[in-house]
């Protein structure tokens, strides 16, 4: 057998109905890279026993942690945003409780199955020239081997580019910004294991959503803003023919705002990190994700 290769290696994913319930994967997720890994969290003695070896080793918990990346595309799977965020269908806002995703992962030379995987943190990013991308940080309950089922992957669904977006920040569009990234962190609570060896459960913390963009300094508008401390808003939106995939931040505050001067031929930037928030919890959320795949 020769050396497996990433290029042959695919993803399967599938909402699971309880926690690592398991079941048959019902989507199939191109994919970057991947670094899902089980960890044996085994235990070794102290105890005193006239020697210099370490005696003895058992078997302890198991955990299992990694990343999946991916480029955002028209007809993405959305079971990554309502395991990520919430609600069955767009748009996708914080809530509690979260599901957790089952994954295939074949690796060419054998494959793996991950249960009761949940979504730690959700990062999108896109930068000039680029697509946009989702970077998924995953806790999960357990791996196991299993024999890889055959990918269905749907033709022609190439991945959103950074110039098909449209950035409103404070409800105005602006076309200088060159890059961006939004991040929703669940804090997930990853020690539960009680008298098992694998998680009983993973629940979710508060969820804090952050980002970041770059934009030409050719005004001084959210300058001032940050400069004054006032409260802004960001939308990313994503459109191509009727598909669209649109990130909004209703209410966010600039945290640093770096002007740099970089050197003598660089165009001057300025880059703004904010955090989201509400106010009315009850009317308002911090962060809404919305999918259209009609194309």
């Amino acid at each position: 057998m020769g050396a497996a290769i990433g290029a042959l290696g695919h993803l399967g994913i599938r909402k699971e109905s309880s926690f690592a319930s398991g079941g048959a994967v019902d989507a199939w997720q191109p994919f970057n890279s991947e670094s899902i890994e089980l960890t044996f969290n085994n235990v070794y003695s102290d105890k005193i026993q006239n020697t210099p070896e370490q005696v003895g080793g058992q078997q302890g918990t198991e955990s299992v942690a990694g990343n999946i990346t991916f480029s955002v595309s028209p007809q993405n799977p959305s079971q990554w945003w309502t395991c990520g965020l919430g609600q069955a269908s767009s748009p996708f806002f914080p809530e509690r409780d979260l599901s957790s995703l089952l994954l295939q992962i074949d690796r060419e030379t054998a494959a793996v199955q991950v249960s009761g995987c949940m979504v730690n943190s959700l990062s999108f990013s896109s930068a000039q020239g680029g697509e946009l991308t989702c970077s998924v940080d995953l806790e999960a309950s357990g791996m196991s081997s299993v024999v890889a089922g055959s990918p269905v992957f749907t033709a022609n669904d190439s991945p959103y580019l950074h110039e098909e977006a449209t950035f409103s920040l404070n409800g105005t569009n602006d076309t200088s910004v060159t890059a961006f990234s939004v991040a929703i962190n669940n804090n997930l609570v990853a020690d539960l294991f009680g008298t098992g060896r694998r998680r009983i459960a993973i629940p979710a913390g508060k969820c804090v959503v952050t980002g970041t963009f770059t934009k030409l300094f050719d005004d001084v508008v959210e300058r001032n803003a940050f400069l004054n401390a006032q409260e802004r808003s960001f939308k990313a939106t994503f459109a191509r023919q009727g598909a669209s995939f649109i990130i909004n931040c209703p209410k966010i505050r600039y945290n640093t705002h770096p002007e740099n001067i970089s050197g003598q031929s660089d165009y001057i930037l300025e880059t703004f990190s904010f955090t989201g928030y509400v106010n009315d919890p009850s009317t308002e959320n911090s962060i809404r994700i919305s999918g259209d795949t009609s194309l």
